[in-house]
């Protein structure tokens, strides 16, 4: 899933670029990335680490896919280097692999949001005036609002909940 969720978080910062994102405290101004390098949480065995998937709005699915697993793997190797893990503009948490629901994501400093993803479970959910187990997840957004305001924030968030709901419609615009 992780491949999927970070094309999906991708494609929302093209949308709303304002999140991808610093504020550079001293020079009082914010800085607008023109590239997505992807941060996204991963073990290790010095405990948990934020790898960086430089230029991920520039790759398909399928290489971003490919990166997500040399970086998984080496995290879990303990071999990341710090090029591997610093200059990330947006990061993506996805614990529900640990069983968890939800949580409030803390930003990864300079960035300016962070993005939570719960476990996937079987859950009573109405639909179209009916109650069936559908597959829910909950999402979890933390941002500075220092670089956009709520609205912003709301628009990118319900483009991934929709990316999420419905892949395969937001996987045809790409």
């Amino acid at each position: 899933m992780l491949p999927l969720l970070a094309r999906i978080v991708v494609a929302g910062l093209a949308r709303h670029p304002e999140l991808n994102a610093s504020v550079d405290v001293e020079a009082g101004e914010i800085l607008r990335h023109g590239r997505v390098n992807l941060g996204f949480a991963a073990q290790s065995p010095r405990g948990l680490v934020v790898p960086v998937v430089h230029g991920a709005d520039a790759m398909s699915t399928t290489e971003l896919a490919s990166a997500l697993r040399e970086l998984t793997a080496s995290a879990r190797e303990g071999t990341l280097s710090p090029a591997q893990m610093s200059g990330g503009t947006f990061t993506l948490n996805n614990y529900g692999v640990y069983g968890v629901d939800g949580s409030t994501p803390i930003i990864n400093h300079p960035e300016a949001g962070m993005l939570g993803v719960g476990r996937i479970v079987e859950k009573p959910w109405a639909h179209r005036g009916k109650v069936r187990l559908r597959q829910v997840t909950q999402l979890s957004f933390t941002f500075d609002h220092r670089v956009c305001d709520g609205g912003t924030a709301g628009g990118f968030l319900r483009y991934v909940a929709d990316g999420v709901e419905r892949p395969g419609t937001l996987l045809a615009d790409l």
